[in-house]
């Protein structure tokens, strides 16, 4: 039986009402929210409280903030968390829901949580968001004058409970690099239908800002992938009315890549914006992201270096965000101590660095960017041909047959027909191409560089190269190491 066809156009608004008054009524608070006074309250909170004017104000004035990530269970802990990245000069402030929280597992959550308000100890490994009340939850918003994200979890509530992101496009993120099962059209028709609750809001006069991620590759690989990710992402949540939106660009460590992405992301994803005829729709920035896509540093310096790293790279390309991580984060769960230290050491850079507003060329950047601009156009114009012009229907498609596909994905749906590695510079370079339809001359490009990694190291370049790959930044290194040498 032929599946029936996936349109990107606007959720039936009754439909969408329904389904968030059932999801929010399965909820321990869900209740409490009344969809008019969460609109009420949204409306009353100060400029400084609202991220995509946050975002604005930061790019007018030429400053950055640290976009981190951070959750602790007790609500009065968590308080004193956002009081503290409050003051060291963080102003786009998450809330980090905790691992059974994101999955649904509510009384195991107040389990755990009568064990933690009598102890004290962090338990969970974030922000149990719907163990409060939508009126404690508010208690955060009262108490810090930043910009607040519900980060992995919320939706609904966070919204009514004060805080100004929404759930972003088609959620490659959670479909590549944690779902085991779920297929990508199951992906796309759920995300549409959340990604609605946004443009909602937008008809209300609340404009709610949405952070794209693309498609993460589990593994160092050139970023033509994910930045389709990210146009697709941006276009299907502008078709549900969503009006700002704010791309991270996972930065892999080469710097003349990472600069080259940087510049290009917001540049393709106006261009396609404009192209479907969103034009309201506004690109509030372009964040640098420390993603993990490799292990972290083993040592403390290590993870210090990588955050400084990305910090300075934002700096250099004039952004007004970055995504950051704690510098223990990869050791278990964060101290207040730890946060404050890290983005006081990466507001350092910002406003030592930044604020020079140095003019820097770096070598390639331009052929960098001209070489990805060309991958992500052959797979766009790939994508728009399979789906009729529709890029719901045809992101569906290129999924299934391959023309979008990621090394190493848990997702056993995901074809896995693709590998990366560094060149001899540490730069990001196709190995295996699988089905992706990149242009023969682009593929030569890539061929070339990697022929100039292995007459460097006297072996060929393979699939256990791209394995020390992945180790090679946690290593202080860019480019993986021989095993006799690790």
């Amino acid at each position: 039986m032929e599946k029936k066809k996936v349109e990107n156009k606007k959720v039936d608004e009754e439909l969408m009402l329904k389904k968030r008054r059932e999801e929010l009524d399965r909820l321990p608070h869900g209740r409490e929210v009344d969809f008019d006074d969460a609109v009420a309250y949204q409306k009353s909170l100060p400029d400084s409280k609202v991220w995509w004017k946050v975002m604005k104000k930061l790019e007018e004035e030429g400053r950055m903030s640290v976009f981190p990530r951070a959750g602790t269970p007790l609500l009065k802990d968590m308080i004193e968390l956002c009081q503290s990245m409050r003051d060291a000069g963080v102003v786009l402030i998450p809330v980090t829901t905790d691992s059974y929280t994101r999955t649904g597992q509510h009384e195991k959550v107040a389990e755990i949580m009568k064990e933690v308000e009598k102890t004290g100890k962090p338990m969970l490994n974030g922000f149990p968001i719907y163990y409060y009340s939508l009126k404690d939850c508010r208690k955060i918003i009262e108490n810090v004058d930043a910009a607040l994200s519900p980060r992995a979890a919320g939706g609904d509530f966070a919204i009514a409970a004060g805080m100004t992101t929404g759930g972003g496009g088609i959620g490659f993120l959670g479909f590549g690099s944690y779902s085991k099962n779920m297929t990508i059209r199951e992906l796309v028709k759920n995300s549409m239908e959340r990604m609605s609750v946004v443009g909602w809001y937008a008809d209300r006069g609340v404009i709610l800002c949405t952070d794209l991620h693309g498609w993460l590759p589990g593994a160092p690989f050139p970023l033509s992938v994910n930045i389709v990710g990210l146009i697709i992402e941006a276009v299907t949540a502008a078709a549900q009315g969503q009006k700002a939106l704010y791309p991270l660009v996972h930065c892999m460590g080469n710097m003349v890549q990472d600069t080259a992405w940087i510049r290009l992301v917001p540049r393709l994803i106006r261009e396609y914006l404009d192209k479907f005829g969103y034009q309201d729709c506004m690109i509030t920035g372009c964040c640098p992201a420390q993603t993990p896509l490799f292990p972290v540093a083993r040592h403390l310096g290590g993870a210090f270096a990588y955050l400084i790293y990305i910090a300075i790279v934002g700096s250099f390309a004039k952004c007004n965000a970055v995504d950051l991580r704690s510098i223990d984060e990869g050791a278990g769960i964060p101290t207040t101590e730890t946060h404050d230290m890290s983005y006081r050491a990466a507001k350092w850079i910002f406003d030592v660095i930044r604020e020079q507003r140095l003019e820097v060329e770096i070598k390639d950047v331009e052929i960098e960017e001209k070489v990805t601009e060309t991958e992500v156009r052959a797979m766009m114009d790939r994508i728009l041909d399979l789906g009729d012009g529709d890029i719901a229907e045809g992101t569906i498609q290129a999924v299934e047959s391959g023309v979008l596909d990621s090394p190493w994905s848990p997702n056993v749906t995901v074809k896995d027909e693709v590998l990366g590695v560094r060149d001899a510079r540490g730069a990001c370079r196709y190995l295996e191409f699988g089905n992706l339809p990149i242009p023969g001359g682009i593929k030569d490009f890539h061929r070339q560089k990697i022929a100039e990694r292995e007459k460097i190291e006297g072996k060929k370049v393979d699939y256990y190269t791209a394995v020390r790959d992945l180790w090679s930044l946690s290593k202080g290194k860019i480019v993986g190491l021989p095993p006799y040498d690790q």
